[in-house]
């Protein structure tokens, strides 16, 4: 029997819109497939206008995801990191 392990992590990305209220700006989703060493990462954007007035902000949000995704990736053994 083969048994196969994925590993998925999910989250948003809030950033501020022209009022300074919080919003959703990402969806990001993430899928580590130990039986082959496969990683994805999917990003939804639903709010392009925040994407790229809050730009700085998003890009630390998705910074600290793919880190954490990388860092669960080398504990399950992936060497490319």
């Amino acid at each position: 029997m083969n048994i196969n392990e994925n590993v998925n992590f999910n989250a948003h990305i809030i950033g501020r819109d022209s009022n300074n209220i919080d919003t959703i700006a990402m969806y990001l989703a993430a899928t580590i497939d130990t039986a082959n060493m496969n990683i994805s990462i999917t990003c939804n954007t639903v709010n392009k206008a925040i994407v790229i007035s809050d730009a700085d902000n998003v890009k630390a949000q998705y910074e600290e995801f793919e880190a954490l995704v990388k860092e669960r990736a080398k504990e399950l053994g992936y060497v490319i990191f």
